[in-house]
């Protein structure tokens, strides 16, 4: 099967998306496919669909149906770096300054979401309003007898489990994949992300596993496991707390908003990069 796809970097969350269209019941057999060495190579797979809704500029579906932030940013950016092309058809090198709002159906939220896009010379920065978590619950987790604090923090078809990595002795990868197994299949989760915190730096080191295609990632950067912090913090204060959260590939900044006992709003902001766009075979 010949693949159109485009690789893009927001924050070095390496993201495929997928250009030309794909049955849905192939989505996970050729998002394992893409993600793979010998491929493509990136850490998730979107898949850009015809919207339902004539405001939205496009629809992002993902592999495994859930909401991802840093996609939905590279869907919106694409859209208006192709729209601004230069005339040597290069994406991004014409007109930068204004910021454009990009409105996209997406899968796991209910509906528009929109993205605020800026061109820059080297790609974009993108804001983008998360969908609120459906809650922020702390638990105690049990693995190999011993119990650890984790606070979960659920938003529609993903739940990230924000732990503190100070707690946790040994190897951490080892413990971090086994804690997403452990709560997919207690709770029957599509996606489980693991954060794992270190407050000194205010920095994460994300994991997400996906139940659909079985991968175990540890991602560059993390927008939704950014805004899962982010929720937690603003949570914890009580109110609104703004913080720009390390990861590997570089920064994502965050802004949670608690009010009237729940969180009510939460930003993401950060630079999306166009890599490469060509045909793939899979």
């Amino acid at each position: 099967m010949d693949i159109r796809f485009v690789k893009m970097s927001p924050t070095q969350n390496m993201t495929i998306l997928v250009e030309n269209p794909v049955p849905r019941e192939l989505h996970h057999q050729v998002a394992s496919a893409l993600m793979g060495y010998d491929n493509v190579f990136a850490e998730q797979v979107g898949y850009i669909e015809p919207a339902a809704d004539p405001r939205a500029w496009g629809r992002l579906q993902m592999m495994g149906g859930e909401f991802c932030g840093n996609a939905t940013m590279c869907l919106a950016a694409l859209l208006v770096m192709d729209k601004a092309a230069a005339p040597s058809g290069r994406p991004g090198e014409a007109g930068t300054g204004g910021t454009i709002e990009v409105p996209l159906e997406v899968s796991g939220a209910d509906g528009l979401v929109s993205v605020d896009v800026t061109l820059q010379a080297t790609g974009a920065r993108c804001s983008l309003e998360m969908p609120a978590p459906e809650s922020v619950e702390s638990h105690t987790l049990t693995l190999d007898g011993h119990d650890y604090h984790a606070d979960a923090v659920t938003f529609a078809g993903i739940t990230h489990l924000i732990v503190d990595k100070d707690t946790v002795p040994g190897d951490k990868t080892a413990f971090a994949e086994s804690t997403a197994a452990a709560w997919q299949q207690r709770y029957n989760a599509e996606a489980v992300g693991v954060m794992l915190y270190d407050k000194e730096s205010n920095a994460i080191t994300p994991l997400v596993h996906v139940a659909s295609t079985q991968s175990y990632v540890w991602e560059r950067g993390c927008g939704s496991g950014t805004a899962a912090v982010g929720a937690w913090l603003a949570t914890k204060a009580a109110g609104t707390v703004t913080a720009d959260i390390a990861q590997p590939g570089g920064v994502i900044s965050v802004r949670g908003e608690f009010a009237d006992g729940r969180v009510r709003k939460v930003v993401i902001s950060g630079d999306v990069k166009l890599v490469a766009r060509g045909t793939a075979y899979v």
